[in-house]
């Protein structure tokens, strides 16, 4: 009689635990998707690429002088011609030769 008490104590703290622990990740999943909402994207195109090494860079200009970088690995292929990038606008604006001057620079 006294070990079913003691496993129903278990089994029912078991279960307790299980859906304490699936509100909170479910929690932490709500707060993630608030903060996705809260970026902006933008379509940014394909303005240069650079062999460094093993890597590729790929140079890529948005909306309202928006830039960004994505390094890829050499056999990932190609930069997309397009790319959803991070909305940042009126950034301060920079000459290509210089970026693909100093990318190369940085992997000697």
């Amino acid at each position: 009689m006294g070990y079913k008490h003691i496993y129903e104590l278990i089994y029912r703290s078991a279960w307790t635990y299980l859906v304490l622990f699936f509100v909170i990740v479910c929690f932490f999943a709500f707060l993630a998707s608030l903060h996705a909402e809260n970026k902006k994207y933008t379509t940014c195109r394909l303005a240069s690429q650079v062999l460094a090494g093993d890597q590729r860079v790929c140079v890529f200009i948005g909306a309202n002088g928006t830039q960004y970088n994505e390094y890829v690995p050499y056999d990932a292929g190609f930069c997309p011609r397009e790319y959803q990038c991070p909305y940042r606008p009126n950034e301060k604006p920079f000459i290509l030769k210089n970026v693909i001057k100093s990318i190369k620079k940085q992997f000697k």
